[in-house]
Order: C-alpha cells, then sequence, then structure tokens
C-alpha cells in the first residue's frame, strides 16, 4: 500500500509526504545444498555428489515508510537556494510464531543424526553404496551430479534435526535531514547532512526484550561546474550506513540477541569525479565518470556446510573503476545506447589474510552493453519496420566461495524487430535473448552453485499510447 500528498503553501514554499506500507508472509520448504560435496569412508570428497539439507520456515512481518519534507526556493543576492528539510522513518516489525527447521548431517546406526562424519567412529554411521563408492548416509540424500534425479519427497522422510526459533524483532530507523542546493553563475553546490537514530529490539513484546541503539551523522557534498550549455563537469563525496539488523534477523543463527548487536553496521564512502554532455543538437547525450567506493563490515555467508546459515563479517573492500555511457539518435532514424564499465575491486580487510589484495567475488573487470535501433524510411519498401541489434559483454569473475576456477567471459547478442503503422500509437515488437544461444554464467558461489544466463529465448510485446 502507498500513498503520498503534496501541498504548495506558496510559489517558493512546499510539503510532500509519502508512506509505504508492506506485509510479508514467508512459508518455505526447499531442499538445497550445503555448499560442500558428499565425502566417503576415508573424509575424502566426493565431486560428483552434493550435500544436502531440507530446510522449512515460516516467518511475518510488516515494513512501515514515512518520508515527508518541506522545500523551499530562496535567493540572496545571485544566489539561488534550493532548500529541502525532512524527516525519514522505517520501521520492521517480525512478529511472533516464526521457526525454522532443518535436516541435515549424517545419519547414525542408532538412529540419531551427527552434523559431521568423523572418520575415528565410522563404524556408528550407516551407510549407502552410489557408483560403487561406500559413503556415511545422508539425512537428506545426496544429488547426484553425474546422474540427476528428481523425485518429490515429504518432512517425514527426513530427521528435523535443526529446530530454531525466530525470535520476534523490531528495528526502527529515524532520520532528519537538510539539504540545500546552491547555484551561483556556472557553478551548482549540494551540501547534504542527515542524521540516523537506530534502535533493534530483540524478543520484542516479550518479557525477554533486549534492545540496542545506534546513530551515525552522513554528510554529502556535491559541486557542478558548467563549461558552457553542454558540458559539465561535477565531483561529489557521500557517506553511507546500513545497520545489518534485517538482514540478520532472517536468519535463525540470530537466537535471542538483537541482530544489531551481532554485526557492526555496513559503512561506505563513494567519491567521484565526472562529465556530462550533449552533443549535435542534444542529439547524443554522453557521461563519464571515475570513482572510488569503500565499503567496511560487508555481511557475508561463512561458506560452513556444517551450519549453512552462519554469517561473518568481511573488514573492507575497495572498488575504483571507470564507466561512460553514450545514448541519442545519430541520425533521425537510427538510436544507439553503448556503455563501458571497468572495475578494479580488491579485498583490503578480511578474516583471512590470505585474501587481502586479492579480486572481489562476482565483478567483471570489463563489462560493456550495446543496443541500436534503426527504423526504416515511410518511403522505403519496409515502411513501418524497425530492426535492433545488442550486445552484452562482460570478462571473467572470480566465484563467492572458491578460487579454483574463475566463470569465463562471455558476449551474448540480442535482436528485434518492430512494427509500427505510421501516425499510429501501436507498437509491436518481436525480441529475441541470447539469439545463438550461448551458455554463461552470471555469477557463482562454488562448484556447486552457479548461476546461468537464460537460454535462447523469445518476446512478443504490443504496446499502446493513449
Amino acid at each position: 500500500f502507498t500513498t503520498s500528498f503534496a501541498h504548495k503553501f506558496s510559489s517558493k514554499i512546499g510539503f510532500n509526504a509519502q508512506y509505504m506500507k508492506q506485509s510479508w508472509t514467508e512459508n518455505l520448504q526447499e531442499h538445497r545444498t550445503t555448499n560442500g560435496f558428499a565425502v566417503d569412508m576415508n573424509n575424502q570428497p566426493v565431486t560428483s555428489l552434493a550435500m544436502m539439507q531440507f530446510v522449512q520456515r515460516q516467518q511475518y512481518w510488516d515494513v512501515d515508510n514515512l518520508s515527508t519534507y518541506f522545500n523551499f526556493d530562496l535567493k540572496t543576492a545571485k544566489i539561488k537556494h534550493k532548500l529541502l528539510v525532512g524527516y525519514d522513518l522505517s520501521s520492521w516489525n517480525k512478529t511472533k510464531g516464526g521457526g525454522q527447521n532443518a535436516a541435515r548431517g549424517y545419519l547414525l546406526k542408532d538412529g540419531t543424526v551427527a552434523s559431521t562424519f568423523v572418520p575415528a567412529n565410522a563404524a556408528n554411521y550407516q551407510t549407502t553404496t552410489i557408483d560403487g563408492v561406500l559413503l556415511p548416509k545422508p539425512n537428506v540424500n545426496y544429488f547426484n551430479l553425474n546422474n540427476p534425479t528428481y523425485t518429490l519427497t515429504s518432512p517425514d522422510d527426513y530427521t528435523l534435526n535443526v529446530r530454531t526459533a525466530l525470535p520476534s524483532a523490531l528495528t526502527t530507523t529515524n532520520a532528519i535531514y537538510i539539504q540545500d542546493q546552491i547555484q551561483w553563475e556556472r557553478f551548482t553546490v549540494l551540501l547534504g547532512l542527515r542524521n540516523e537514530w537506530f534502535e533493534d529490539i530483540s524478543n520484542y513484546e516479550t518479557n525477554k526484550e533486549v534492545t540496542v541503539k545506534k546513530s551515525a551523522l552522513l554528510p554529502r557534498v556535491g559541486i557542478t561546474y558548467a563549461i558552457n550549455n553542454q558540458i559539465n563537469v561535477y565531483t561529489t563525496y557521500l557517506e553511507g550506513y546500513q545497520p545489518q539488523s534485517n538482514t540478520v534477523t532472517l536468519m535463525p543463527q540470530t537466537g535471542t540477541l538483537p541482530a544489531g548487536s551481532l554485526f557492526d553496521p555496513l559503512e561506505s564512502n563513494l567519491k567521484e569525479i565526472g562529465l556530462k554532455a550533449t552533443f549535435f543538437n542534444n542529439a547524443i547525450n554522453f557521461n563519464a565518470a571515475v570513482y572510488e567506493i569503500n565499503q567496511r563490515n560487508i555481511l557475508m555467508n561463512a561458506n560452513d556446510p556444517v551450519n549453512p546459515d552462519l554469517l561473518v563479517t568481511r573488514g573492507a573492500e575497495r572498488s575504483r573503476g571507470f564507466e561512460c555511457d553514450l545514448a541519442g539518435y545519430i541520425t533521425a532514424n537510427w538510436q544507439i545506447n553503448a556503455s563501458y564499465s571497468y572495475i578494479d575491486a580488491k579485498i583490503t580487510n578480511d578474516r583471512d589474510a590470505s585474501l587481502i589484495g586479492a579480486r572481489k567475488q562476482n565483478t567483471p573487470k570489463n563489462s560493456a552493453n550495446l543496443w541500436t535501433r534503426y527504423n526504416f524510411n515511410s518511403d522505403s519498401g519496409l515502411k513501418d519496420l524497425g530492426v535492433g541489434l545488442g550486445m552484452q559483454y562482460q570478462s571473467s569473475k572470480v566465484p563467492w566461495f572458491t578460487r579454483a576456477f574463475t566463470l569465463p567471459d562471455f558476449t551474448v547478442f540480442d535482436a528485434a524487430v518492430y512494427y509500427k503503422p505510421n501516425k499510429s500509437n501501436m507498437q509491436i515488437a518481436l525480441n529475441a535473448g541470447n539469439l545463438f544461444n550461448k551458455t554463461y554464467w552470471l555469477g557463482a558461489q562454488n562448484y556447486l552453485r552457479l548461476f546461468p544466463g537464460a537460454p535462447r529465448n523469445f518476446s512478443l510485446t504490443v504496446t499502446y499510447k493513449f
């Protein structure tokens, strides 16, 4: 549910308010890997078999967001001001009654479940033979990567050996801010300051409430200089702050502790210098920027097969890069959109010292996109028709949880045919994605979790402008 309100007190003073409410119910049952391979009776990995788990989870929460601000248009001498003064509220309420059950680990001969396989106690484990290999019998059947089978199962097929209550929680952020956009001759200066107060209550509305409070003061500065009517250069600095609470409280490891006490907030800053330009009577727009982004306290999965829900914090990451894009019309009938990005992203602090200075995961150094469309002239034999051709490129990437392999670079081509009758408000478009049906990977966690791009696909759309 969303609603908004706006009122102008005068030509120079106005007020705006927006409110959004969201309710969420999660009732989940799924099979997924534990991010590990099966092991044989000598505790050696069997890379054709994935270790699996079964998870069922129920959670309920409501989100309320309120944003209000006054805007003032002022002038002092030759300086123009666009002043904003505002208040934001964000409330996330996870109600009582949630929980997660999981089945994982290995079956013992006495009917219980062990979370890990201990070779010294191998005689205590039930066993199974797959493809001639003797293995400890899992609570949830292995997934055979060489000979996959897909069957329907029930929670009754497993021993739910991990049961966790998900406590109620209330996280609230209140913020006030002031921002002034100052215009003087060719200069535009943006100055902003925001103060946030964060409160995290675990076991909300019970006799075991525990509260954590934090706050942050966040500046924002931007300067733009108009070289002429077509070219502007700018520089920006801003800071970011995001408590980890909402992410953490969705995980069953939180127990009775406030999620905000488990991990420090995600902190970031951005430094950027760029250019925005238009050419050929505004037919072509061009933007370019160099930047540096620093992040601290990055929350990520620990990649622990015994405890797949475990979260840990990475100390810091730094990304430096260049990006540019061009959009517009080469001729009245020929449209183009193109972009290129270079990112040098590195880990600068980590629990694992061997990763310091290493390349950041799932981040390509180079990426590019191109889309161009041509509409045939009304006096040609192909009048009312248009054609489009596009390309997407990404260089190689490193998976999240292993550096034993890299995801290869890829180039994917797309195409389209358009039909728009002259002087009509209707257009019909036939799009073909991944035209040559290339197999490619958008990202990966490890050998067991890779995320493929879409195969060749087609879509037909009809649009009408009233």
